[in-house]
């Protein structure tokens, strides 16, 4: 299915998002090359990579859109007495930097849901435009808010090995 702007989502690309799924891969991104959306293969980072999200976040291009699929890894505070638990959060990414063109912007904006629409089973959505958007705290801030985080405990100890 095509998106309002014509550009419509590979067939690949729900292969990415399967594999993720399945634990297989930790993160894949994807870019709109001549009127379709596409894996970028040499993002893909296999489940268990170190220093992960460090590395995904760097290899985001300074001032072009992509779009994103990550498992994020938190560890939560359960309250006294009860162990850590750990989570996962199968997250679609909008990266739209301020320094992207215009035009590549509207494109992206109004392509978007032709790749989410096939992505069945997004639990986290992120639209973020800048380098500040990346950091591990603004993350943590964000996914704080939502219902299925909440616990009797301190909350979030840890997103991505990174603590809180």
């Amino acid at each position: 299915m095509a998106s309002m702007s014509g550009v419509a989502a590979n067939d690949s690309c729900v292969g990415m998002w399967e594999k993720l799924k399945a634990g297989k891969i930790k993160s894949c991104q994807f870019k709109v090359e001549n009127k379709e959306i596409v894996p970028i293969e040499e993002s893909v980072q296999e489940k268990g990579a170190p220093d992960a999200w460090k590395s995904f976040t760097q290899s985001l291009p300074e001032s072009e859109c992509r779009y994103a699929i990550y498992d994020v890894a938190i560890k939560l505070d359960m309250g006294p007495g009860v162990p850590a638990g750990e989570r996962t959060k199968l997250t679609f990414i909008i990266w739209s930097p301020d320094s992207a063109p215009i035009r590549q912007k509207m494109v992206s904006a109004s392509s978007k849901d032709a790749l989410k629409k096939k992505f069945e089973g997004i639990q986290v959505e992120w639209q973020l435009t800048s380098p500040e958007d990346l950091d591990a705290s603004d993350r943590i801030s964000d996914l704080s808010t939502k219902s299925d985080i909440k616990t009797s405990g301190r909350g979030i100890l840890s997103f991505e090995g990174i603590a809180a």
